[in-house]
């Protein structure tokens, strides 16, 4: 494990938020019943193959959960906070930095009316993966 459970999840707790706040620029700048309807089919797209993909890998984190060091430590501070925040995320297999360059390409390009929605459903969609993955990697350490 590249991250402890701990760090996972309040890493979801920020995308949440970032995801909150992206969606209430969204919906502070267009017709509310657009931007929800489309928040809402890209939420349910991303979050389709973001925990199709989670799944098959709920074995293989709760072995590595039960049986991994209770602390983590990869180089000094700095780097690991500058890594948990854009680096490759392995808990969502995602690249971080890759959705914070499409969040900004996609609201500058399409405005917050219609990139907003997307970026909103990026993030939270991220969140409620490894959030509900770092839950069960807890759980997993607890019965072990």
């Amino acid at each position: 494990m590249t991250r402890s459970p701990l760090q996972v999840f309040l890493l979801a707790l920020l995308d949440g938020a970032v995801g909150a706040a992206i969606l209430a620029a969204a919906l502070s700048h267009g017709r509310h019943r657009d931007e929800l309807v489309h928040f809402f089919a890209y939420l349910a797209i991303v979050l389709f193959f973001k925990a199709r993909e989670a799944v098959g890998r709920l074995g293989t984190l709760v072995a590595a959960a039960r049986s991994a060091p209770k602390t983590v430590s990869l180089g000094p501070w700095w780097l690991r906070i500058s890594r948990l925040l854009i680096g490759y995320d392995s808990w969502s297999r995602t690249e971080r930095l890759g959705i914070v360059v499409v969040s900004v390409i996609v609201c500058t390009l399409f405005g917050w009316d219609d990139g907003g929605p997307f970026a909103a459903a990026l993030f939270l969609a991220i969140a409620a993966v490894n959030g509900t993955l770092a839950l069960v990697a807890w759980a997993a350490r607890l019965s072990a």
